[in-house]
């Protein structure tokens, strides 16, 4: 069965009822009292029950609830006078409901106290006046059964409860009668009523996100497929997660530039010359062209002589021959990227430079 995450519904309610009484019959007094001995007969009788509750938790419900009835009533006493008329019956007080199961078996058991008045429906006994109301005790013990009729939470209530009455005769009849006790059976149906809208269930939480391949080394290839586990970090890789060996670049030395300018000197031209046999001798190999200065003058200055410089030796190598398409790009780097310090004349020379790197040999 699939779980209800909806709250318990504690909701205030009303439960008005239609109540039937089964009144028990006494005999109070004796041949001593004022009276003599009285025989009180009750008919049973309808009434009605309101009562008003909130469940606390899942197995508790308290109400305050009250209850009326008007029953029939034969008075009699051994000497033979007999009166009768209507007797009102009423009481406010609070129950308590308990639930064993309340959401797979809707039964309860009920415990209750309450205190009201009993009203006798005759004025006198053999021409002696009596009195007109007698408090009374009530203590409740019963079953219920709550069947819920709709989503808002609307039921049917149907109950007994036994009820046992004390009544301070002593109020209508004199201070000679002792209290009459009595023991009746109630059974009521009717409804309960939530107030308010009824509870609902939260939103159902997002379903977590997948699990990612993890990746340790962060190279691109997860774990599951990486064959080098453990590179480090900025390392190009292959398919397989392993390092791509790059030819080192060629450093083109001694090919140098006229002062701050991007004109090849004549040394630069013999050893470009060079070059390009070396470049006919291998037809199928593509390069790209890079170049770097030192970092004397601003650096936006170096980037762009660098690039100039680079752009004259990718003209002097077409110009001898070598095809465009075999040269991939090419780039001025200006400062950055130095191979030597810039603090000494001799790593300055070493900064200054021109490299092929070969991107292609098939």
């Amino acid at each position: 069965m699939a779980q209800d995450n909806t709250p318990q519904d504690k909701r205030f309610y009303v439960a008005p009822m239609v109540s039937y009484g089964f009144f028990d019959n006494d005999t109070i007094g004796g041949s001593d009292s004022s009276f003599g001995q009285l025989n009180v007969d009750s008919d049973d009788s309808i009434g009605g029950t309101l009562a008003i509750g909130k469940p606390i938790n899942s197995w508790l419900n308290l109400e305050l609830f009250g209850f009326y009835f008007n029953p029939d009533q034969d008075l009699s006493n051994s000497a033979g006078s007999d009166n009768a008329g209507d007797a009102d019956l009423y009481g406010f007080g609070l129950d308590a409901l308990f639930f064993p199961a309340r959401d797979t078996l809707p039964v309860y058991g009920i415990l209750g106290a309450s205190w009201g008045k009993y009203e006798p429906g005759f004025g006198s006994i053999n021409g002696a006046e009596v009195g007109d109301d007698a408090d009374a005790d009530f203590l409740d013990a019963g079953l219920g059964y709550m069947y819920q009729i709709n989503d808002y939470g609307l039921a049917v209530r149907a109950e007994y409860r036994y009820r046992y009455t004390t009544v301070d005769s002593a109020d209508v009849l004199g201070s000679d009668y002792e209290d009459a006790r009595f023991d009746d059976h109630i059974v009521s149906l009717g409804l309960q009523v939530p107030l308010g809208a009824p509870p609902s269930a939260p939103a159902p939480e997002p379903a977590p996100e997948p699990a990612q391949p993890q990746d340790s080394d962060g190279d691109g290839v997860i774990d599951a497929n990486d064959q080098c586990p453990g590179t480090p970090r900025g390392t190009e890789v292959d398919a397989r997660g392993c390092p791509i060996e790059k030819k080192a670049p060629i450093v083109l030395r001694g090919v140098t530039f006229e002062f701050d300018s991007s004109k090849l000197t004549m040394q630069a031209e013999n050893r470009l010359d060079n070059v390009v046999d070396a470049l006919e001798a291998s037809p199928d190999v593509t390069f790209r062209i890079d170049g770097y200065t030192d970092s004397i003058g601003t650096e936006q200055y170096n980037l762009g002589l660098s690039q100039r410089r680079v752009d004259s030796v990718r003209e002097y190598l077409v110009e001898h021959g070598i095809r465009t398409t075999r040269i991939t790009g090419t780039e001025g780097h200006g400062e950055s990227n130095p191979v030597a310090t810039n603090e000494t004349a001799a790593g300055r020379a070493q900064n200054r430079r021109v490299e092929l790197n070969v991107t292609s040999d098939e």
